[in-house]
């Protein structure tokens, strides 16, 4: 920042409101101040502080211009031309003619040679005189100010040292603001600054100098572009100067600092000129630029705008930009001597816009090297050499003998005389305004780079394709979505560069891949909307280049979940059957074949089969694998990205199945390969990746979901699967068709136009197949809608038959060639082709064709037909005619130069170039791609990725090895699980909990049989039980997490649970069997102690009934049992070790945190379904009926028949109001167990009848239940006699509780005699 001496002091000066200009005068004078602008003046110099015109500096413009002008002039008379010439002599004789004097004949001849100034230095002169003249540097003529110094950057008489000053010294004005926009001439004046820039030229030094003042060139062109002036630059000089760059990147001679800088340089340009692109309205030029080594031209046919562009003379010459070639790398300096001979100018392409752009040449004096530095022969005077920017080379021949300062001051004399015209407003012809650069040079631009990336281009070395690819990075980067605006630069990316990217990814060079890869990456981003099938190649290469072609990572095996939780691997199938879609009911095995039902992926490859094996995976470098997944990875990150792929690729007909794809690929891949990624964590990454996707849904919760596409996708399917059919049998894949409405009938009951547009737009069909199914007779009518279809107006015949050979394959047999050839030439006739005279011409012309081709690509032929033997053989058969011989010629020739290939015999470059040409013909009709900000699918997309991502997120949590880890897969599971709450899918739910249950290691029974019970430890002052179960699941960190997982899952989810009730009762039954359940989970009601708990084993035998009626013992049978699991009369194992006690601990703390409790406690809360499925997994844990009916003998004691019970009744109380539901679960329970009363155990049988009497007495005083309690106490009154007394007393005091409750129903008679009977019934046993 400048600060104001205090000795000065600030005055304010105004602006002039109308002209905007500052009203100052230089020679310190009085000052006219107006409102507006700013002055701080310090003795004679100020700077302006304003928007309008600010200069950064403290010294007044004509200060810093004059400071210039010396620096220069001093430059150059240090140089040994200069340093005799008179300075102040100037044009003697002038002053006495002006005067009326006579100049003598004598002087007249004299040529003054060392007294006349040097043409250079005559500009200087000039413009010190014109500077006198302007008052205010908005008044500045830009163009009258910059002429002297570019003349010095154009000459090539000057040192490296006076055009570096020279280039200073615009560069200053530039950055000051001395030249803006505001000046006079200001568009001239920068394009004038363009061309010198570019043709800037000097006498060679040494290379380092050299170097340097190359290295200014590139600052001041860089500054003229991307400063405010640069809008003014027209598009040939924005060409210009993004070509020179270009040279010197490219140029190998040059240092490789000087090749960075201009990279940087040209880095810099682009920027600017892609920011640009921005404000640039809809597209309003006609484009035609000429490509270098192609025999077509890109165009972009505008009629309207072309002609108003010629209408207002706007562009009448398109710029150019010629592709740099790159120079071999420096010699030494003899080689340099002994080439010099054979090898005298090595200047790269130079912008070719005028003829001062040529540069002289002396034979053996002047050697023209990169960018204009000129080498001079060391035996020769520097003096006796000349170089004239504006002289062409046949001027410069012809005034070899000249004098050189003759021939410079005879050069300039006309710029110099049309300069002081020109300052003095002499009536010249003013030039037509220019027009600044726009889309013509942004074209131009991203051709030329694009043409540099051309792989098939030997001459374009891998670090010119670096150069070029880091520099249309930061092109997309900033103006990506602006070019998609613009249709002739939208074209030239989807088709070229495109096409010569993804060849590029094919690459093994790390650096050039990685940067293609980038690229790739940013341009899809930026314009994906035009992009789509392009993107879709990609990303089909991604995932084949990184899945082998067998085993568990190929493509060909599908990630699987069973009904019971399983997760296997399975292969895929083409055999046209229906497989199982995901969230629906699957019946296949491990042993068993996935039906694969995604599309075929485009592949342009080359043909994708048996030699494209695991050996093609292998070779590809760890390296080069990380980097194609890390772009894979790098595109699914983007929020929509796989809501996208699902709604652009696999519900479109035309498109693979890209969403699926890439889910199987991810789950596969995050399990940790052999044949897989090494180096790196990529299974963490595509672990990662997936969860990311999972959290989205997630996030997207809340908004409604849709059926909109499902009816697309499923006719997709059917599609799909009838192309596999068809291919296999025609008349098969027609039926199937026809049966689910892909082929329809139309109002005459005909499906031929349907099966016509089948054929025509599945691309899934065999060729070949499709050629011999449209060859046969029958299928004439077939045939000619299905030809009908192709658009051939307008169209070569030759150019009409290659556009229908590349649906289908021509049949083998020679009746069907004949007539699918002469079906052609009658529809192709019907468009009425002005070369062809009647139908017959037309199928002559067809046949010759065929037979041309095959004359001039079958390799078994020596002797090709020559343009005139083809002319001869059609001579005469158009109608007794000739056929037009300029129309034979464009046949022949094209035939000549690309020979029509048959579907699948594309291979190689000729492969690629084929399929590109089909996917750009589909883009035509493929739409745009489409982002979703929506969750409108998520449940369709959860549908179908759930079980790859179940199973990746069960294989990191089973393999992890931190803790990291182990909580990105239990989000994982809680996040699966309320996706699949929040969209009812049950099924998907029920296998989450499977899962995790499986995974807590708690449905392993323990060994019941064990005649030593488990010991007993006291911690705490509380007893634990260290069996078995409790260690293992104590030592099992995983197995706790899992279980706290799924508890607090289905605690909260409990409502989508179905099938998976089951797994969740196995495990609380194995804890109960195990002492580890809580102890509020234990407790019972019972009618004469009140509340007790569930033993597991009596204490011994119960007393015999004679002991029971000499003690009259009103306790029941339960109080013979201790609270204690086990009676104190038995062994125990050993004790356990402090390691063992520790994991029970353990095991017991992890139940705690389970919250079992919480699992029953509103058991109201469940919808009717899963109180259903919870009642009859109870019933199927609980108590196995099929076993207690093969059980011969007495039934032993079984804890958990009694637990399942209560829990029943629990559910059954707590569910009043749906009582009708839930008691016929409860009664079928109790009724099994009651079945078998004389067998069972007397503790089982004392607990089913004290919660028979409980749910008696619950409903009670419900009406609709009086029946059923009736058949319920009738039970009771039938048991036999043995077990009425063993349970006589919980009896009893059941009946008279259920009395008391149902005290109304007292008067009903057969309630009342059915409770007499029952206790008639106990007294009598007692």
């Amino acid at each position: 920042m400048s600060t104001t001496p205090t000795n000065a002091s600030p005055v304010t000066i105004g602006e002039d409101s109308n002209n905007n200009n500052t009203t100052t005068k230089t020679d310190g004078a009085n000052v006219t101040p107006s409102l507006g602008e700013e002055h701080i003046i310090h003795n004679n110099s100020f700077a302006i502080v304003d928007s309008v015109h600010r200069i950064k500096s403290e010294l007044t413009w004509y200060q810093l211009v004059h400071a210039e002008i010396i620096a220069v002039t001093s430059a150059m008379r240090k140089n040994a031309r200069w340093s005799g010439m008179n300075v102040n002599g100037l044009n003697m004789g002038g002053l006495g003619m002006s005067m009326g004097l006579r100049k003598g004949q004598a002087n007249a001849k004299e040529p003054h040679t060392r007294n006349q100034e040097n043409p250079l230095m005559e500009g200087f002169t000039n413009l010190r005189e014109y500077l006198g003249t302007v008052e205010d540097v908005s008044d500045l003529d830009a163009l009258l100010l910059l002429n002297p110094f570019l003349e010095v950057i154009r000459s090539g008489n000057t040192t490296g040292p006076i055009a570096g000053t020279a280039l200073g010294s615009i560069e200053k004005f530039l950055h000051y603001g001395i030249v803006g926009l505001q000046n006079p001439s200001i568009a001239f004046a920068m394009n004038a600054l363009s061309s010198a820039a570019t043709h800037c030229k000097f006498e060679a030094s040494d290379a380092a100098s050299d170097e340097l003042v190359l290295l200014r060139m590139l600052q001041v062109l860089q500054m003229a572009l991307t400063s405010e002036c640069g809008q003014v630059l027209s598009d040939e000089a924005v060409c210009e100067m993004m070509e020179t760059g270009l040279s010197m990147c490219c140029q190998m001679r040059l240092s490789e600092m000087l090749r960075r800088s201009a990279e940087h340089v040209m880095i810099n340009m682009v920027i600017s000129i892609f920011e640009r692109l921005k404000t640039l309205e809809e597209e309003w030029v006609y484009i035609d630029s000429p490509r270098e080594a192609s025999n077509t031209t890109m165009t972009k046919t505008n009629t309207a705008t072309e002609k108003e562009s010629q209408k207002n003379n706007h562009f009448t010459n398109i710029p150019h930009m010629s592709t740099p070639h790159p120079s071999p790398p420096p010699t030494s300096h003899t080689e340099q001597n002994e080439s010099k001979s054979q090898d005298t100018e090595t200047e790269p392409p130079q912008p070719q816009q005028s003829s001062s752009s040529t540069t002289a040449k002396t034979d053996d004096v002047v050697t023209t090297t990169e960018f204009g530095v000129v080498e001079r022969d060391s035996n020769e005077e520097t003096n006796n050499v000349t170089e004239s920017a504006k002289s062409t080379s046949t001027a410069d021949q012809q005034s070899q003998s000249e004098d050189p300062s003759e021939k410079a001051a005879d050069n300039t004399e006309s710029t110099g005389m049309y300069l002081l015209n020109y300052m003095y407003k002499s009536t010249l012809v003013e030039p037509t305004p220019l027009r600044p650069y726009g889309l013509p040079a942004i074209r131009e631009l991203l051709r030329v780079l694009i043409s540099l990336l051309n792989p098939h281009e030997h001459k374009h070395t891998d670090s010119m394709r670096l150069m070029s690819l880091s520099i249309l990075n930061v092109a997309f980067e900033v103006g990506g979505k602006s070019i998609s605006r613009f249709e002739t630069l939208r074209t030239l990316v989807a088709d070229e560069f495109c096409k010569y990217l993804f060849q590029l990814a094919k690459t093994d060079t790390t650096p050039l891949l990685t940067l293609t890869l980038r690229v790739i990456s940013t341009v899809i981003d930026t314009m994906r909307p035009h992009l789509k099938l392009q993107q879709e190649l990609f990303l089909f290469f991604l995932i084949e280049r990184l899945s082998p072609s067998t085993g568990a990572g190929s493509r060909n095996m599908v990630i699987d979940v069973d009904e019971d939780g399983n997760i296997s691997l399975v292969p895929t199938t083409k055999d046209g059957q229906s497989g199982p879609a995901g969230g629906e009911k699957s019946n296949t095995t491990a042993t068993k074949s996935h039906v694969d039902v995604r599309s075929h992926s485009p592949s342009v490859y080359g043909r994708s089969g048996k030699n494209q094996g695991i050996d093609s995976y292998a070779m590809v470098s760890p390296e080069v694998r990380e980097l194609l997944l890390e772009c894979l990875l790098q595109c699914a990150r983007i929020p929509t990205f796989m809501v996208d792929l699902w709604f652009n690729y696999d519900c479109d007909i035309s498109c693979g199945d890209l969403f699926e794809e890439i889910i199987q690929f991810l789950s596969k891949n995050s399990f940790p390969d052999p044949q897989g990624f090494t180096g790196f964590d990529s299974h963490t990454l595509c672990l990662d990746t997936l969860l990311m996707f999972i959290d989205q849904m997630v996030e997207r919760i809340g908004l409604t979901s849709s059926e909109v596409l499902l009816e697309g996708k499923s006719r997709k399917r059917l599609v799909l699967k009838g192309a596999h059919l068809f291919n296999d049998s025609p008349k098969k894949g027609i039926k199937f068709l026809i049966e689910n409405g892909v082929i329809e009938k139309d109002e005459d009951g005909d499906t031929t136009e349907s099966l016509a547009e089948f054929l025509r737009s599945t691309q899934q069909l065999n060729k070949k197949s499709l050629g011999e199914y449209l060859g046969k007779p029958e299928n004439l009518p077939l045939l000619q809608v299905f030809m009908r279809q192709f658009e051939f107006a307008g169209k070569r015949m030759d150019e009409a038959l290659r556009l229908l050979l590349e649906t289908f394959r021509l049949p083998g047999e020679s009746q069907q060639i004949m007539r699918v050839t002469d079906t052609f030439a009658e529809v192709f006739y019907e468009t009425q082709p002005p070369q062809i005279a009647n139908p017959e011409a037309a199928q002559l012309l067809a046949y010759s064709i065929i037979l041309l081709n095959t004359d001039q690509h079958n390799p078994q032929i020596r002797r090709r037909m020559t343009l005139e033997d083809y002319m001869r053989n059609l001579r005469g058969v158009n109608d007794k005619k000739d056929f037009p011989k300029e129309h034979l010629q464009e046949i022949y020739e094209a035939i000549k130069h690309d020979e029509i290939v048959m579907p699948e015999e594309h291979e190689g470059h000729l492969g690629f170039n084929y399929a590109w040409k089909q996917l750009l013909q589909r883009s035509k009709s493929s739409g745009h791609f489409v982002v979703c900000h929506t969750a409108a699918y998520d449940k369709d997309l959860f549908r179908m990725s759930w079980k790859p991502a179940l199973a990746a997120i069960a294989y990191a949590f089973d393999t992890a090895q931190d803790d990291a880890t182990l909580q990105k897969a239990i989000s994982g599971f809680h996040q699966c699980a309320m996706l699949a709450s929040h969209f009812k899918l049950y099924e998907v739910f029920d296998a989450i909990v499977v899962n995790l249950a499986t995974m807590t290691g708690l449905l392993e029974e323990s060994n019941n049989n064990n005649t030593v019970p488990d010991p007993i430890v006291d911690v705490a002052g509380q007893k634990y039980v260290v069996s078995n179960l409790a260690v293992r699941f104590g030592r099992n960190y995983k197995g706790q997490l899992a279980a706290v997982v799924v508890f607090a899952v289905v605690t909260r989810h409990g409502n989508s649970m179905r099938k998976g009730w089951k797994k969740i009762l196995e495990i609380i039954r194995n804890l109960f069997i195990n002492s580890l359940l809580p102890g509020s989970m234990l407790q019972v009601e019972d009618f004469l102690s009140g509340t007790t708990s569930i033993p597991l084993k009596p204490k011994s035998p119960p007393p015999s009934k004679q002991q029971n009626r000499r003690d009259g013992s009103l306790l029941s049978t339960l109080s013979s049992y201790l609270l204690s699991p086990y009676s104190s009369d038995e062994g125990y194992r050993a004790d356990p070790t402090e390691e063992e006690v520790e994991s029970t601990m353990c095991a017991v703390d992890c139940v705690t945190a389970c919250k079992l409790e919480e699992l029953f406690t509103d058991m109201s809360s469940l919808d009717l379904e899963p109180l259903k499925s919870l009642l009859t997994s109870m019933q199927e844990v609980g108590y196995d009926s099929k076993a207690i009916e093969e059980t011969k003998g007495s039934i032993s004691y079984n804890p958990v028949t009694v637990l399942f019970l209560e829990f029943m009744v629990t559910v059954a109380v707590r569910n009043q109001d749906r009582i009708e539901v839930v008691w016929p679960y409860a009664v079928n329970y109790i009724f099994s167990v009651l079945k078998h009363a004389d067998k069972q155990s007397v503790l089982v049988v004392e607990r089913t009848v004290v919660a028979l009497l409980r749910l008696c007495i619950c409903f009670s005083g419900k009406e609709n239940m009086q029946e059923d309690i009736l058949s319920c106490l009738k039970v009771l009154r039938d048991f036999p006699p043995a077990v009425t007394l063993a349970v006589a007393e919980q009896m009893m005091a059941g009946i008279y509780s259920l009395s008391n409750a149902n005290s109304e129903n007292l008067n009903n008679l057969e309630f009342v005699d059915t409770i007499l009977e029952i206790k008639q019934k106990v007294a009598s046993a007692m």
